[in-house]
């Protein structure tokens, strides 16, 4: 039986998938993990040196493996090298954090750490995840979206929907994270430049009104199967206009977080309430972490949900005094629990014989 975690991914967001990864191994080491990595092609992998992120970088010592539909066993060539027991997914983005990698498993019969596939797919896509928390009641901004064939065949109707919300506009491939691809647009000339960006990442756009004084906060929340719990509120500073990849991930450069975040005990709490609400709401397992954007006036906008959230969010439960190996033991333990519920679906069905002729 192996613990396995999965990183990497076909997507733009590999490298922090690879982070991401790298750091869950080292904080399984009691599970004696083993990895799986998926490079930026689709290839599967696994290997010793693979425990580092110079180790990946390296692409040395990896052996190449895969899994099979109907079967837990990881093979390499047409041996079978390890019983895949349970999964935790560190795989961001497309194909990894968009129900893809969950549905393939689910036909594994491979248990995982993460939302499951309904769930993964409607939070990676912003313009689906919208629709769905206004519908719920949740504060969103005013957003619309379009397609790559809308804009290129009906220009007018995109610009009746863009109208509708009004100049500035925050411009974002509408399936993918870490910041990347997105843009503000002033005007319509901005507008083309930022569209154009967008669509080299995704075939879909997601716009939405952009604040111009507005401070960002971020809350997760983790379910083990039987309570939920949720972490304190963050706060993302020293960013300028919104955040960016570079402001994310730069290293020694990126921006700074205050945890907890400098505001009212209420909001807070207010804070903590709805992400909770949107995890249930959303049906949503395992861990996952709502970004919230706080304007001026004091107006509390959900932004996005998270279903595979960089570092996994510990860091934000780690904090609040809860232990690495206890965030880990209800991370797999909410996996467990999904898994049984699973199982207790029948696939069979014999109808019943008829009498008539």
């Amino acid at each position: 039986m192996a613990t396995a975690v999965i990183f990497g991914g076909r997507s733009c967001e590999h490298d922090v998938s690879v982070v991401t990864g790298v750091q869950a191994l080292g904080e399984l080491r009691a599970y004696k993990p083993l990895p799986v990595y998926i490079d930026a092609d689709g290839g599967w992998h696994t290997g010793k040196n693979l425990f580092t992120v110079s180790g990946v970088r390296s692409g040395r010592g990896m052996k190449d493996v895969y899994l099979r539909p109907g079967s837990n066993l990881l093979y390499a060539g047409s041996r079978a090298i390890a019983r895949v027991d349970e999964a935790v997914l560190c795989c961001h983005g497309a194909g990894g954090e968009d129900g893809s990698l969950q549905g393939y498993l689910e036909l594994c019969g491979v248990t995982y750490t993460c939302s499951g596939v309904l769930a993964s797919a409607l939070c990676l896509d912003k313009a689906e995840f919208k629709r769905f928390a206004l519908a719920g009641g949740f504060p969103v901004l005013p957003f619309a979206s379009y397609t790559r064939e809308e804009w290129s065949g009906d220009i007018y109707s995109v610009a009746d929907k863009l109208n509708a919300i009004g100049y500035p506009l925050m411009i974002k491939p509408a399936r993918l994270g870490s910041s990347i691809g997105i843009g503000s647009a002033a005007d319509e000339k901005e507008l083309v430049v930022r569209t154009r960006t967008a669509f080299m990442f995704d075939g879909k756009i997601v716009a939405e009104k952009l604040l111009t004084d507005f401070r960002e906060l971020s809350c997760a929340a983790l379910g083990d199967g039987t309570d939920i719990i949720v972490s304190g509120v963050e706060e993302p500073i020293g960013w300028k206009h919104f955040m960016t990849y570079e402001d994310k991930y730069a290293g020694k450069r990126a921006v700074k977080r205050r945890l907890p975040a400098d505001i009212a005990p209420a909001l807070t709490e207010r804070v903590r309430s709805l992400t909770r609400d949107v995890f249930v709401r959303a049906g949503l397992n395992g861990v996952a972490r709502a970004d919230w954007l706080l304007d001026n006036d004091g107006k509390l906008y959900l932004n996005e949900v998270n279903t595979v959230p960089g570092s996994l969010a510990s860091y934000l439960f780690i904090a609040g005094g809860m232990s690495v190996s206890e965030f880990y033991g209800r991370l797999l333990s909410s996996a467990r629990t999904a898994a049984k519920e699973r199982s207790r679906t029948v696939y069979r069905f014999s109808p019943p014989s008829s009498s008539v002729k």
